[in-house]
C-alpha cells in the first residue's frame, strides 16, 4: 500500500499515468516494429500480448496474433504464453490505477464498485479476463484503484486470459489448417 502524504500519492499517480501515455505514444509511432515482433514466434506472442494488455493502443492486436500463431505454432503453448503476456500487461494497467488512486479517490462509483468487488470480486475478475471485451483495461485500472491484492488480481487474470487465449489459439489452429487444406496447401 502506498503511504505518505496526499502530495506523494498524487505524484505517483501522475507518474504512472505518464508512463502509460508514453508507452502508448511509442507504440503508435513504431507500429511497424510491432508488426515485425509478430514474426518472432512465441517471444513475439508474449511481447505483443503484454503490450496489448498494458495499454489502450493495441486493442484486439493480441487476439489477432494469438489466433494466427495458433494456426502455425503449437496452440497450447501459444495460448499459455499469450495468457501470461496479457496477465503481465494487465498488472501495468492495475499499477496505473494503484498509483492514480489519489486522483479519483472521491468518486462515488468507486464505493459501489468496491462493494460489488467484496461480494463477487474473484468471479468478476475471472469472467472479465476470460472474455474478449474492450473494457478490460479500465477494469484492471479500477482494480488497482480499489487496491485489490495484486497477487489475487494476477492469478485470476492469468487463469481467465489463458483460457481465452487457449480458445483463440485452437480456433486459429483448426481454422487456418482447414482453410489451407481447402486451398490444397496442406494434405
Amino acid at each position: 500500500m502506498v503511504t505518505g502524504t496526499p502530495r506523494i500519492r498524487l505524484l505517483l499517480g501522475i507518474l504512472s499515468i505518464a508512463v502509460t501515455v508514453a508507452l502508448c505514444i511509442l507504440i503508435v509511432q513504431h507500429r511497424e516494429f510491432v508488426h515485425q515482433i509478430s514474426h518472432w514466434g512465441y517471444a513475439g506472442c508474449f511481447i505483443i500480448n503484454t503490450l496489448a494488455s498494458c495499454t489502450l493502443v493495441l486493442p484486439g492486436m493480441g487476439a489477432v496474433i494469438t489466433f494466427t500463431l495458433g494456426g502455425v505454432l503449437h496452440p497450447a503453448l501459444v495460448g499459455g504464453i499469450a495468457g501470461l503476456g496479457e496477465a503481465t500487461g494487465a498488472v501495468g494497467a492495475y499499477l496505473t490505477g494503484y498509483g492514480g488512486r489519489g486522483i479519483v479517490c472521491g468518486d462515488p462509483l468507486g464505493g459501489r464498485l468496491s462493494g460489488f468487488m467484496e461480494r463477487h470480486g474473484s468471479k468478476a475478475m475471472f469472467v472479465m479476463a476470460a472474455l474478449i471485451n474492450p473494457v478490460y483495461y479500465p477494469f484492471a485500472v479500477w482494480m488497482g484503484v480499489l487496491r485489490v491484492h495484486v497477487g489475487r488480481f494476477f492469478l485470476l487474470t492469468l487463469l481467465g486470459r489463458t483460457l481465452k487465449n487457449m480458445v483463440l489459439a485452437y480456433l486459429g489452429y483448426f481454422g487456418i489448417r482447414t482453410v489451407l487444406q481447402w486451398l490444397g496447401v496442406l494434405n
